[in-house]
């Protein structure tokens, strides 16, 4: 999973409407945040920011969001960094949850499915089948017998494939449906760095690092942790420039 954590994503249809997320959320994060208009956090200490503040923008997705609409979140919150924040200038914004969670809620099955190769563990399978076919029949086959047979056996399922399916297998998927997953896992990758450059982060809760903000699949902070010790701000940047203290 991304970040080396795996993200709690969120059960389709949990909240009905924008409003009841953000109530659950901001809930979550009082304690570590001032919450108005925008998040400030109670102790600033560790951010790299003088003066840390940042938006959130929500949106509870229905399983069948179109892209249009998903992505339409996406350009909305990228206008957003280019707003000038009564007393604040401009801000980082973070999106909860992650735009991309109709991707990222398959690198579990990813991580579990990944593939079994078509290899000494298949043959393996197979040769054990072949001997418990004997056995039932009262017959021991040799060894050699059992290895011809097996061979045999796997070259015939090799036939069935498909060439999609053949083709995902050689290149060391369990499947077509696996090597499109590991795919769509990838194109998260490159779109969450994306959005970092575009001062987009994601806030989603992962597993021992309790809730988070991402940006460009690096932990700015979270709920365990506290301020990361990185070099970057949460305000947008202008250009190439990098602010540093």
């Amino acid at each position: 999973m991304r970040y080396g954590q795996k993200a709690l994503l969120p059960d389709p249809g949990k909240f009905p409407d924008e409003k009841a997320l953000a109530s659950f959320v901001l809930g979550e994060l009082d304690q570590w945040f001032h919450i108005d208009a925008v998040l400030r956090p109670r102790d600033p200490g560790g951010w790299h920011d003088e003066g840390p503040a940042f938006g959130v923008e929500f949106k509870s997705l229905a399983p069948n969001t179109s892209t249009g609409d998903r992505y339409g979140w996406v350009a909305q919150a990228v206008g957003y960094t280019h707003c000038q924040w009564k007393g604040y200038g401009r801000l980082g914004i973070f999106l909860c949850p992650s735009p991309l969670t109709w991707l990222l809620s398959r690198a579990d099955e990813i991580a579990t499915a990944r593939q079994r190769q078509i290899s000494p563990e298949v043959l393996e399978k197979e040769r054990q089948r072949v001997r418990e076919y004997g056995r039932r029949f009262g017959k021991e086959y040799s060894d050699a017998y059992v290895d011809r047979e097996a061979l045999l056996a796997h070259r015939r399922r090799l036939g069935e494939l498909t060439y999609e399916e053949f083709t995902a297998r050689a290149d060391g998927y369990a499947s077509a449906d696996e090597r499109e997953r590991e795919h769509d896992l990838r194109t998260a990758e490159e779109l969450t760095h994306l959005l970092g450059q575009l001062s987009v982060g994601e806030l989603m809760p992962y597993e021992k690092i309790g809730w988070a903000l991402m940006r460009s699949g690096t932990r700015l902070w979270s709920e365990h942790g506290g301020a990361a010790k990185v070099a970057y701000e949460l305000r947008p940047r202008i250009g190439s420039e990098r602010r540093r203290r």
